[in-house]
């Protein structure tokens, strides 16, 4: 067990969000399976816990088959993740259209979500509520074979972290039947396809939880996940599994994909407004939850 500290403060470190970090960068290189904490104000804090190849390739090659299309979708919803613009200040451009958007990458939501479609805000009134994300709700045979995937990470949380997982299973039982990834403690995926993050906080999960990383995909090198405030990185690799504090400064190194090569990495965890919501509302053929 080692306790890792900050190398620079809070406040001044501020200035790197939206950036990207070299390997030359860190220097704690975490190759093997391993524990890393750190302290804040005295009390001892999960900052990661590590396992080599705890995903089988029997798991592996069925999540490639149900979430890796999906996954290939580009989007420009992720903030300062999607990296700031050379000379901008944020990470977000008004578009001619009137839109605020970041840089188009390939990152994906599926199960369930507490934002509602931007189209249906306004009806709402709201910018919380519940639904069933689109690829749950237009996909359900692919969803439904991927559920194992989704089923055996939450029991690898449960064997590596146990008090944490306690934790989310209370937060998780509180919420509505419909709105979560059933025998786990998620209710939300984000899938990531040849996608290297730029230096962010994950916002909008629930607090006392841990994310969950799995990286899968062949013929590619890098996308290790780094901690630059501490400077550590960990060389996760496919069928490595990463339960980290997902509200720390957190980017990935350079991706070189091969030819014919991926790199496939998704985060499982609670959305924290999940359960607020209760009342529902029908938009179109979407139901809400608010």
């Amino acid at each position: 067990m080692i306790i890792y500290e900050k190398k620079l403060s809070d406040e001044s470190f501020k200035s790197f969000q939206g950036r990207h970090f070299d390997e030359p960068w860190y220097t704690h290189v975490i190759t093997d399976s391993d524990n890393g904490y750190y302290l804040d104000n005295g009390v001892r804090k999960i900052l990661f816990k590590f396992r080599k190849n705890a995903v089988s390739q029997m798991y592996s090659d069925l999540a490639v088959k149900c979430f890796l299309e999906l996954s290939k979708k580009k989007h420009s919803n992720r903030g300062i993740a999607s990296g700031i613009p050379t000379g901008q200040k944020t990470a977000r451009t008004l578009t001619k259209t009137g839109q605020n958007e970041g840089n188009y990458i390939a990152s994906n939501i599926s199960g369930y979500f507490d934002r509602p479609l931007r189209e249906h805000r306004g009806i709402l009134g709201t910018i919380q509520a519940c639904r069933t994300t689109a690829f749950t709700l237009n996909n359900h045979s692919l969803w439904n074979q991927g559920l194992p995937f989704i089923k055996k990470c939450s029991k690898l949380y449960k064997k590596y972290s146990p008090s944490e997982w306690n934790i989310q299973k209370k937060e998780w039982d509180s919420i509505k039947d419909s709105l979560k990834i059933p025998d786990t403690v998620f209710t939300t995926i984000t899938s990531n396809y040849n996608w290297r993050t730029a230096c962010h906080k994950d916002s909008g999960d629930y607090p006392s939880g841990l994310g969950n990383l799995i990286v899968l995909g062949n013929s590619f090198t890098g996308g290790y996940l780094g901690f630059p405030q501490f400077k550590v990185l960990i060389k996760i690799e496919p069928g490595d599994f990463l339960l980290m504090d997902v509200h720390q400064w957190h980017c990935n190194t350079p991706i070189k994909i091969k030819t014919g090569g991926y790199r496939l990495s998704f985060v499982m965890y609670i959305r924290e407004s999940m359960s607020r919501c209760k009342t529902k509302r029908i938009v179109g053929s979407h139901e809400y939850f608010l």
